[in-house]
This record gives structure tokens, sequence and C-alpha cells, in this order.
């Protein structure tokens, strides 16, 4: 006689770190959007993806940590996902012509992320390496000088905040990296 199945409630339910997800999401975008600051590329291709990979997929790496209890992980991931689907919306119905950019409204959005960001910052000290800690420290750096480029108006400011943001993306591809390759060779191969 086959064994009786627990309800769905009381089985336990391993789940994956969505954290390599996330920070893989997350830095892609981050990259892109930047070059795209320092006018190296154009921009629509990476808005689309922001919607899906940047905004989607990190809605659901925060939702697999809800379910797993992280608090932290959980807040930071739906957050800049629904960040990157907000922007991406925002940028769709910009070119549709529907809405207009105020340069003085997107930079109090940035200076608003860049007080979020930096109180995850102060948390990723407790909570993560030093690659989850320099992802942090450079996306606070990134939405204040993005914050400070929209008010300014200043063209080279927003060169520099493409260049850090380059480095930011850049750090949580290393990170998310990291955190795949030493789950699949079971030891640190990439520090963390």
């Amino acid at each position: 006689m086959p064994k009786k199945r627990k309800p769905m409630s009381e089985r336990e339910v391993a789940l994956a770190d969505p954290a390599a997800l996330g920070l893989a999401a997350f830095g892609a975008t981050t990259v892109l959007l930047n070059l795209h600051n320092l006018d190296l590329i154009t921009a629509t291709l990476t808005f689309a993806y922001g919607f899906f990979f940047g905004g989607l997929a990190q809605v659901i790496a925060g939702l697999v940590d809800f379910k797993r209890g992280n608090l932290f992980g959980a807040t930071a991931f739906t957050s800049y996902g629904l960040f990157w689907i907000g922007l991406s919306l925002f940028k769709l119905f910009e070119w549709e012509g529907l809405v207009a950019a105020d340069p003085n409204e997107l930079a109090a959005w940035m200076a608003i992320w860049g007080l979020f960001t930096l109180y995850m910052t102060i948390g990723s000290l407790k909570v993560g390496g030093r690659a989850l800690q320099v992802v942090f420290v450079t996306l606070t750096i990134l939405f204040f000088l993005l914050s400070a480029a929209f008010a300014t108006g200043e063209d080279l400011v927003l060169k520099v905040a493409g260049a850090e943001g380059v480095l930011c993306g850049l750090s949580a591809l290393y990170t998310s990296a990291g955190l795949v390759l030493n789950s699949v060779y079971g030891k640190r191969v990439v520090p963390l």
C-alpha cells in the first residue's frame, strides 16, 4: 500500500537560494542601462529585458526568499524587481508620448531609492559577504549620482553615474556567478 502523503502545508519543500537569479537579473540590466547612460548603446532592448529579466525575475527571486523566511532578500529582490518593472513601463509610456520625464521628479525618485538602498546596505553588512556589500555600496552611490544628474541636468554627472553603474552591475554578476559556481562545485571556487 502506498504511503499516505502529507498535506502540502505539512510538507517541507526545499527551495534553492534565489539570490543567484536575482543578482544576475539585476546585474545584467544594470550594466546595460548604464552603458546607455554612457551613450555606448541604445536602451530599447534593455528596457524590454528590464521588465522581464530585471523586473520579473527579481520579483520571483524575492517571492522565493519570502517563502524561505529571508526578509532581507525578499525585500531587496521584490523592491528592485518592481523598480525595473516601473522604470520599463515609464520608458514605454514615454516613448508612446503618454508621459514626459520631469527631471526634478526623477531626481526625487532616485534620491528615495538611494535612501532605501542605504539602509539595505547597512543590512548587507550583517547578512552578506564582501561581494554583496560591494553591490549595495555601489548601488547606493549610483542612485545618489543619478539623483544629482537629473537634478542638475549635467551630462558629466550622468556619465560618472554610468561608469559607476557598470561597476555596480558587474559586481552583482560576479556575486551571482560566485553563488552558482560555489554551489555547483560544493566548495569555495569564487570568493564572496
